[in-house]
């Protein structure tokens, strides 16, 4: 199975690219709502046709910037 690197994401980095935290995203890996590779025991989101999908239900926060 070939997948083109360019299309995977660490949890963290996709975390921070949908602004949610690491932990809702491990939340979504189990419900099956996005999809992950895994290489060498690290695991990677997939942005395939189902992640690309995934839509946030509510709004993000806003950060507490001084």
């Amino acid at each position: 199975m070939k997948i083109e690197t360019t299309k995977l994401r660490t949890i963290t980095n996709f975390a921070k690219e949908q602004e949610l935290s690491r932990m809702h995203v491990y939340r979504l890996i189990e419900a099956g709502t996005i999809s992950t590779v895994s290489i060498d025991g690290v695991n990677f989101i997939h942005l395939d046709e189902k992640t690309n999908t995934y839509q946030r239900k509510r709004k993000a926060r806003k950060s507490k910037k001084a």
